[in-house]
């Protein structure tokens, strides 16, 4: 997990100071493809097993990040941060080799998602993940990769402000 982790928290610099559009537009370009957000009722996230947080979206050619619309600040941006941590660590989505992570099917959402959703062609959604889609292991590194992303985002600048897992440099 330690390279895989190193590698994801070094892949796109921080911005400073701190914010959450800004480094959405530089994970965007550094994937290849463009991120949104769409804000949806908590309730209508629940049914799905993400605990009313968040859910992602992968289309054929970008990426929907989907949050309680209720959720602002730290918690608005940790849940974001989740869903960017599944990405940069490869747990799913478009191209992945991840055979055993469960799938949402677009039939599974509920009415008031696909309200919220309503702007989203079905035909064009490759992928519906979840956090409970996962497994433990994906969704802690996940967590983990949220929390220090904001751990680290509020620290002092230096030259850059990418992370390394636990405080540790690469050796060369």
């Amino acid at each position: 997990m330690d390279a895989r982790f190193g590698d994801a928290a070094g892949s796109v610099p921080l911005p400073s100071p701190w914010d959450l559009n800004t480094y959405l537009a530089d994970v965007a370009a550094y994937r290849k493809r463009p991120i949104s957000l769409q804000p949806a009722h908590r309730s209508a996230l629940a049914e799905l097993g993400c605990n009313g947080n968040g859910l992602w979206i992968a289309r054929k050619h970008d990426d929907i990040i989907v949050y309680d619309a209720s959720a602002s600040g730290r918690n608005a941006d940790h849940i974001v941060l989740h869903a960017i941590g599944h990405m940069l660590l490869g747990h799913g989505g478009p191209g992945s080799e991840d055979a055993d992570i469960t799938r949402i099917s677009i039939s599974a959402l509920n009415p008031a998602l696909l309200d919220a959703l309503a702007t989203i062609a079905p035909g064009s959604i490759t992928q519906i993940l979840g956090r409970d889609d996962f497994g433990d292991d994906r969704e802690r590194e996940a967590g983990v990769f949220a929390e220090m992303t904001m751990v680290y985002a509020a620290l002092p600048r230096r030259r850059t402000r990418s992370f390394w897992p636990f405080g540790r440099r690469k050796s060369k």
